[in-house]
């Protein structure tokens, strides 16, 4: 996660997204001569020390990345960039294939701009289940699983269900209506109801489930922001 950044921070990034945008990459010991130059217009005195120290800490705060031409503040200006940035950020979870699909952009493109984002930390990656899953920075890492299960398409089809009959339902109901294999329908039950996501009661010797609105909309609210 990025900090924030102090005046001369600030000062200093401006002169070298001036510099990157003649189409040169960031390298510390071949921008200060360039910095240096520039500060004098902000009465601004530093010495070659303090100047790599600025550019150390921008570094680690994630603003610029050394041998790249990008800079924090701009990495979302990119199309297709967004649009990836956006769809996880809307569906926390998703894996390599689901952007693909949905976005129907190149391997090589996503590819890119996956790892340009993760590098930026606007996103992180973690492997769930045998699968490279991507989340934004900012969500609780300890609700990564649960993120994961709600973003799979046969969850959300049981849950929307489930939300479209209150009275409760039941795993043959789910099985025939849905048209599911009886053992799809257990393993997400089991994995909904594990999380707490659903809520199991016997109602006329019949085993029902129901949607439990406190957990499922606590972590469905935490993404609205976007």
């Amino acid at each position: 996660m990025t900090e924030n950044i102090n005046k001369n921070e600030i000062i200093i990034l401006k002169i070298i997204q001036n510099y990157l945008n003649k189409n040169r990459s960031f390298y510390i010991e071949k921008i200060i001569p360039f910095i240096n130059v520039r500060l004098k217009e902000f009465s601004i005195n530093l010495n070659n020390s303090g100047i790599r120290e600025i550019l150390k800490s921008l570094i680690k705060k994630k603003k610029i990345l050394e041998r790249s031409k990008l800079v924090r503040s701009e990495i979302l200006t990119n199309i297709n960039r967004r649009k990836i940035f956006d769809f996880i950020c809307k569906n926390p979870g998703v894996n390599f294939n689901q952007i693909a699909k949905k976005l129907q952009l190149s391997n090589y493109i996503i590819a890119w701009h996956l790892k340009i984002l993760i590098k930026f930390e606007f996103i992180r990656s973690k492997f769930i289940e045998n699968h490279e899953v991507f989340f934004d920075i900012n969500l609780p890492i300890e609700k990564d699983k649960e993120y994961f299960l709600l973003s799979k398409e046969k969850s959300k089809r049981l849950i929307n269900y489930i939300i479209k009959n209150q009275e409760g339902c039941n795993k043959t109901q789910m099985r025939n209506n849905l048209k599911m294999h009886s053992t799809t329908v257990l393993k997400y039950i089991n994995k909904l109801e594990e999380y707490k996501i659903l809520l199991k009661k016997k109602l006329s010797n019949k085993t029902m489930y129901f949607l439990n609105e406190k957990v499922y909309y606590k972590i469905i609210g935490s993404l609205m922001s976007y």
